[in-house]
């Protein structure tokens, strides 16, 4: 059967704890469908003898909230492999925001994170004053990450990393060979 990806001959290290092991990855329509000695074809084929194969990573601290309105990808994050974050961790973010509290906002990232509030707020339109709206106005990054609402101490998932679309890619020129 063809399969729109195999990544062929990498070592696969899947976050269970289970020993490392040499395997294919396909991949059909964003899903990963199987992991093993793949017999199928695949539309892309990449070679990733000698590279470690693995499912993605959580960063469970970011200050992403306002870099997801002007790059949903979070680069150079997910660049890193890292397929979902934790944003609004510090007591703060660019969410939930009543009317009005906007400058406020970004001018607490400035001091505390030191992003310029002069590029924060060309790039985030705070078009939103609730979490959901904010989600909504990001479907990058932000679809698959977590959140911390610290207005009111709760914890909220958008999805587990096993249940989220992949999107295949070549590895950087950088990647890690072993």
């Amino acid at each position: 059967m063809a399969r729109d990806l195999i990544v062929r001959g990498g070592l696969i290290v899947d976050g269970t704890g289970a020993p490392s092991r040499r395997a294919d990855v396909a991949v059909q329509a964003g899903r990963i469908v199987a992991v093993g000695d793949v017999s199928d074809t695949g539309a892309e084929e990449i070679d990733a003898h000698g590279c470690i194969v693995t499912p993605g990573f959580v960063d469970p601290h970011t200050h992403l909230d306002a870099q997801l309105c002007w790059d949903p990808a979070a680069t150079p994050t997910s660049s890193h492999g890292v397929t979902s974050v934790v944003i609004g961790i510090c007591g703060f973010g660019v969410a939930p925001c009543a009317e009005g509290g906007a400058e406020y906002l970004l001018r607490s990232l400035e001091v505390v994170e030191e992003i310029p509030f002069e590029s924060t707020s060309r790039g985030v339109p705070f078009s939103w004053s609730t979490w959901p709206e904010f989600l909504d106005i990001s479907t990058g990054a932000a679809s698959r990450s977590t959140w911390e609402d610290s207005s009111r101490t709760r914890r909220c998932a958008t999805s587990s990393w096993a249940s989220a679309p992949v999107k295949a890619r070549r590895p950087p020129m950088s990647a890690t060979r072993w």
